[in-house]
């Protein structure tokens, strides 16, 4: 079975025939599981000793004044090489600027005391140089996977373009600030992903 894009919501999936069925997507929509949500965060957990690993890995990068006060954490997943690729970015993908990150980061700032960002990144160079805050760590040298946990222990999130900041978002399971220019509108890729499917609705773009 197909559906008309990765990031789209088939309802004809709700009811699938009592056979062997082979789908062909992505299924990136929020809404495929939403009535299950509370059970799938349940029976999706780290393992312990990857999460130990995680924990370790931010207490280690805990401010020292902030060691025994409240604070809250934000993940940011920028990832900018694979989709800066010019077939990439005609298609409809759209490489996030400094300004986007600069506006997202302020949305937290603006309101809340302590906030420590913490950056997952295919391009920590490009981070390093276009990302401006005073407490702000990079993750380097971690799995994947104890990625995606260091993710899920913070409390809010900013992302850009891909499947895994979409799950990093989720875990995390707090405010999160998505790019409001992706898809671009009129592009292939808006024929493949819709907004209203594939975010959720409480995400906010920026």
């Amino acid at each position: 079975m197909h559906a008309k894009g990765n990031g789209i919501y088939e309802r004809k999936f709700e009811h699938l025939y009592a056979r062997n069925i082979t789908i062909d997507s992505t299924c990136a929509s929020y809404k495929y599981f939403q009535h299950v949500e509370e059970e799938l965060r349940f029976d999706l957990t780290f393992k312990p000793y990857i999460l130990n690993i995680a924990r370790r890995w931010l207490k280690e990068h805990t401010p020292n004044k902030w060691k025994y006060k409240k604070f809250v954490r934000v993940i940011i997943h920028i990832r900018q090489t694979v989709f800066a690729k010019p077939r990439l970015v005609e298609q409809g993908w759209t490489r996030p600027s400094a300004e986007y990150f600069h506006l997202s980061m302020s949305y937290f700032t603006n309101c809340l005391r302590r906030v420590q960002f913490v950056v997952l990144s295919d391009d920590q160079t490009w981070c390093m140089k276009h990302l401006n805050a005073t407490n702000i760590v990079y993750s380097s040298g971690n799995s994947p996977i104890v990625d995606m946990a260091i993710a899920s222990l913070c409390d809010h999130a900013i992302i850009t373009v891909g499947t895994y900041g979409w799950w990093a978002a989720w875990f995390a399971n707090g405010v999160t600030i998505t790019q409001k220019n992706v898809p671009r509108i009129g592009s292939l890729l808006s024929k493949d992903i819709y907004r209203e499917d594939h975010y959720k609705p409480d995400w906010i773009g920026l």
